[in-house]
């Protein structure tokens, strides 16, 4: 019984030691705390995402191609880039992620809504 013991605790630790190795590939989420309140003085664009696949910014329908090149001149010489980011319940996964990379991509801060 003892010799049992030693093999589970050898792959607990053998366990614990390989899982924190394994860097997820998420994305950090800030979420607001208690009492806390956002005074901005800027111009937030605004990214909406539709259901049939297109995208528009600050109401304006745009290629996607052209999103980033856009949202880094609306956000240039900003200290704190933010983007407003509103997906229509439809909108495919695939789409909502491709926006959220650009956006890491260039450290802009992303606020998703859901468009009901």
């Amino acid at each position: 019984m003892s010799g049992m013991t030693d093999i589970v605790f050898l792959l607990l630790i053998f366990f614990m030691l390989t899982s924190t190795l394994i860097a997820p590939n998420a994305l950090k989420l800030l979420f607001p705390q208690k009492g806390q309140a956002v005074v901005t003085t800027t111009h937030i664009p605004v990214i909406e995402l539709y259901s049939d696949g297109k995208v528009a910014l600050d109401g304006r329908i745009i290629a996607f191609e052209n999103l980033e090149s856009l949202l880094i001149s609306k956000l240039a010489g900003q200290a704190d880039p933010t983007v407003s980011f509103i997906i229509e319940g439809n909108a495919t996964v695939k789409e909502t992620v491709n926006v959220m990379n650009i956006a890491a991509q260039n450290n802009i801060k992303v606020v998703l809504k859901e468009k009901i």
